[in-house]
């Protein structure tokens, strides 16, 4: 643990110098341990900083079974701070970069990304022609750097966008992995029916396993799109102004205010009267359970009806009281 106490930080070849320098010197630390696989990841992860401790990690979630071995994670760090130390050499990473096995889509894309603004990097504000150039290399690059099925479905097509672009290399490839799984398991239900069960089925299952989470996380994504889509929506109905017929009068200016007239079948000062009432109408085979008449329902009784409210302030009205001792509510009572 001495030696391996010794061996520096490393985070970029700016601050920490060669990566083959620094790894061969954590190498040499840990063959004096005789460290098992996992531990010597564990190890070389306390060693890393800033961007390479990011690249580790991202290729720990990207790649779960290839990060469990050591040497598959020194040559994924190699590529990325060794390879590229020289423009020229940068310049050869972008051009040969390709999208590794079962590589997440957006991951590739970000590489490319990367890999290009490093070997042709930005000075100073572009023109929007020299933009869409730029972009169209990546385009290309990225398409060049797929597998042959899906560079035959994206090549000879125009997309107006790099993003455009990766969402439907992401579609392609999720259909093309399906086809692929599906043949997969339609020839090892096969084998079984006639031979003895093959040692490809749990790969299969795995693959399909794989798939579905990809599904199911798409789907997610969409539905949470829905659901802001919703919400927002549901916001801006709740801010309108809703109409209110008693403030509907008062809240105009003097020159257009309208006379009030009273519904008695409502009970409120209102536009209509009880002769226009459309409730009113909508009631007419109702019966009251409370005064067992025809023509309304309970919640416009004249039973429990409250006196006669005034009309609100500065409003002109029209006096349709009825006569003392009547009363014109429906159901005649």
């Amino acid at each position: 643990m001495q030696a391996l106490i010794a061996v520096s930080i490393f985070c970029d070849r700016d601050t920490s110098g060669r990566f083959d320098d620094w790894v061969a010197h954590l190498e040499s630390a840990l063959n004096l341990g005789e460290f098992e696989e996992s531990r010597k990841l564990q190890l070389m992860r306390t060693k890393l900083y800033g961007e390479a401790a990011e690249e580790f990690d991202t290729f720990k979630l990207d790649n779960p079974i290839r990060a469990r071995t050591y040497a598959d994670v020194k040559t994924r760090l190699m590529k990325l701070f060794h390879s590229m130390e020289t423009r020229s050499q940068r310049s050869v990473e972008f051009h040969n970069m390709t999208r590794e096995p079962e590589e997440n889509m957006r991951r590739y894309a970000n590489r490319m990304r990367k890999a290009f603004h490093l070997a042709y990097p930005l000075k100073g504000t572009l023109d929007p022609t020299t933009n869409a150039s730029r972009e169209q290399m990546m385009m290309d690059r990225f398409i060049e750097g797929l597998q042959s099925e899906l560079q035959a479905r994206l090549k000879h097509k125009e997309f107006p966008s790099f993003e455009k672009l990766i969402d439907k290399a992401e579609l392609l490839a999720m259909a093309l992995e399906e086809a692929q799984t599906r043949s997969r398991v339609h020839a090892v239900f096969a084998a079984r029916e006639g031979t003895a069960p093959q040692p490809d089925f749990n790969r299969v299952m795995e693959a399909l396993e794989r798939l579905n989470e990809k599904v199911d996380r798409k789907a997610t994504t969409h539905h949470e799109e829905l659901q802001n889509s919703l919400a927002q929506m549901k916001k801006q109905l709740t801010q309108q102004v809703r109409f209110s017929p008693q403030q509907s009068f008062t809240q105009q200016p003097g020159a257009f205010r309208r006379a009030a007239v009273f519904c008695d079948f409502h009970n409120t000062w209102g536009s209509h009267s009880e002769e226009d009432c459309h409730v009113k109408m909508m009631m007419a085979n109702d019966r009251c359970h409370l005064c067992k008449n025809v023509g309304h329902r309970a919640s416009y009784c004249p039973t429990i009806r409250n006196p006669k409210p005034p009309p609100p302030s500065g409003v002109v009205s029209f006096n349709t009281q009825t006569p003392s001792g009547s009363h014109s509510g429906p159901g005649g009572n």
